[in-house]
């Protein structure tokens, strides 16, 4: 039995209601064990919010240790975390729409940023993320990162920002924080194409149930991304068991 904890920002909310739909249904798979345990509200990700402990990270930021005093943590001790956490750039797109900041684009009245500029704020903003998966992999936790949703169309940033530039922003933040992901060896649950409509917004049958809300997604988004946690969990169980297979040495 594999056991999963995902952890990590608000988004972990549609993942655990999409965890419950799916248990109700009774379409969770044998031989994976997955639980959903929010840390908390995505602001402090950027701030130092834990502390190297040695052989755990410790959990430091008053609103985390609710949740969690260390990770990962002992009791029940996971098999594999799933960190939702490195893959949401809406800080950043907050922050280049107030401040009138573009990516590698001219648009009146705003600042261009250039893509190395925009690199380094991807790093500043997600490096106490990478600095917690760093902690994992010298401790050989092995954790896998799962995407939440991207940008709806009726996000009320987009009210005050270009939407494609806003879409590039997304992408690109994206982009950026995969290649550090594969650079430390984390698997990725991205979304499917088909989560997204042609002109790159998230599909609006996977938005929030509440229509004031269009920052999160909904169950049928959860269930979704958990059934593709558990595909991805039962190909690395099947592969684990062929490495040990080969590996056996049989009698002459």
């Amino acid at each position: 039995m594999m056991k999963i904890l995902i952890t990590g920002d608000s988004h972990t909310a549609a993942l655990q209601r999409g965890l419950k739909a799916l248990r109700a249904q009774g379409a969770l798979r044998e031989g994976v064990e997955v639980s959903v345990t929010p840390l908390g509200g995505g602001h402090v990700l950027p701030t130092p919010f834990w502390r190297d402990a040695g052989d755990h990270a410790e959990i430091i930021a008053p609103g985390y240790r609710a949740q969690f005093t260390r990770l990962p943590p002992q009791q029940p001790a996971p098999d594999v975390l799933g960190l939702c956490m490195p893959l949401w750039p809406m800080r950043i797109l907050h922050r280049m729409a107030g401040e009138k900041l573009a990516l590698a684009d001219r648009i009146a009245d705003h600042a261009t940023v250039s893509k190395a500029v925009f690199r380094q704020l991807v790093q500043a903003d997600q490096q106490h993320v990478l600095g917690l998966i760093d902690l994992f992999n010298r401790i050989r936790m092995p954790c896998v990162a799962l995407s939440p949703p991207v940008l709806f169309a009726d996000h009320k940033v987009l009210s005050r920002y270009p939407a494609a530039q806003a879409l590039r922003i997304f992408d690109t933040y994206r982009a950026i924080m995969l290649t550090e992901l594969a650079a430390r060896d984390v698997p990725v649950i991205d979304l499917p194409p088909e989560a997204r409509q042609a002109d790159g917004f998230m599909r609006p049958d996977f938005r929030h149930d509440d229509p004031q809300d269009a920052h999160h997604a909904n169950a049928a988004f959860g269930a979704l991304m958990i059934r593709r946690l558990q595909d991805w969990a039962q190909d690395r169980a099947q592969d684990r068991a062929q490495d040990q297979a080969s590996s056996t040495v049989r009698p002459a």
